[in-house]
């Protein structure tokens, strides 16, 4: 799907938090569910039932929901002609059962989605500020194509970033990998800033945090960068680990005159 994946992929760090710091001391990431995010809109893209506007399409809906399920249903002793009559019922209100079926999908999407959400670059004062506790932590570079054919992640791509909602159709058959793509690596244009970068995982059972946490090999990190204003302790503490694995090394600083970063090797 894409082409131009970036070279090296960003994660934004505070070295104050010990969970945080097991990026670099364990080689250690979470996969986090979809109810840990700050967007309230982020993996919670699902079927649109509205699009069933019409007598002939809500019909060709429950003759294909009711023909998916109708060995459950069969074996549960259920009869298939009044399974179709249930489901005609609750679809006479297609609000309520839109708001139905978005907080069971929402809660599967918790349940079962790991996301290890990146960044394709190094030098946004924002993301500084929001996930390295205000330039003072520290952002690991990853090798993307060493990350992304680890085996370790199910997906890696490239966020898209748009005006328009993505359209997931209840008529359209979709294959579970590339709505789960539509579901996760989709955003608002606002946050079009954060260049995101993203792994998945999709688990087949409902994950501990212990299952989420992924040891990615050693040669998967590229660089180090630390913050503006990081502390001379840390810094030391950090350069220190580098040091030992011979990991390349950038100190950020503010640009003279300018709303910009730049980076000195160290």
């Amino acid at each position: 799907m894409f082409e131009n994946y970036p070279k090296i992929i960003y994660k934004y760090r505070n070295w104050s938090n010990d969970n945080h710091k097991n990026i670099l001391l364990k080689n250690e990431v979470y996969m986090s569910p979809p109810n840990d995010f700050n967007d309230p809109f982020d993996c919670r893209i699902t079927i649109n039932y509205f699009l069933l506007n019409t007598p002939e399409k809500i019909e060709t809906f429950i003759e294909k929901k009711i023909n998916k399920l109708r060995k459950i249903i069969i074996e549960n002793g259920d009869d298939i002609n009044d399974a179709k009559e249930k489901l005609r019922k609750r679809l006479q209100d297609i609000s309520k059962f839109q708001n139905q079926r978005e907080i069971l999908e929402f809660e599967e999407m918790d349940k079962h989605f790991g996301i290890l959400s990146l960044s394709g670059r190094w030098n946004s004062i924002l993301m500084w500020s929001h996930y390295a506790e205000y330039h003072t932590g520290f952002c690991l570079g990853f090798n993307e194509s060493k990350m992304r054919n680890s085996g370790l992640f199910g997906k890696g791509s490239p966020i898209t970033y748009s005006n328009d909602f993505p359209e997931i159709d209840p008529l359209v058959e979709e294959h579970i990998m590339v709505k789960s793509f539509k579901q996760t690596h989709f955003k608002a244009k606002d946050w079009e800033y954060e260049n995101e970068y993203r792994l998945m995982n999709l688990y087949p059972n409902q994950p501990s945090k212990e299952e989420r946490v992924i040891t990615f090999p050693e040669e998967c990190i590229e660089e180090i960068n630390l913050g503006v204003d990081i502390s001379e302790k840390h810094k030391s503490e950090i350069i220190e680990e580098a040091r030992k694995r011979k990991i390349k090394t950038f100190q950020l600083k503010k640009d003279a005159f300018k709303f910009t970063l730049k980076r000195v090797e160290i």
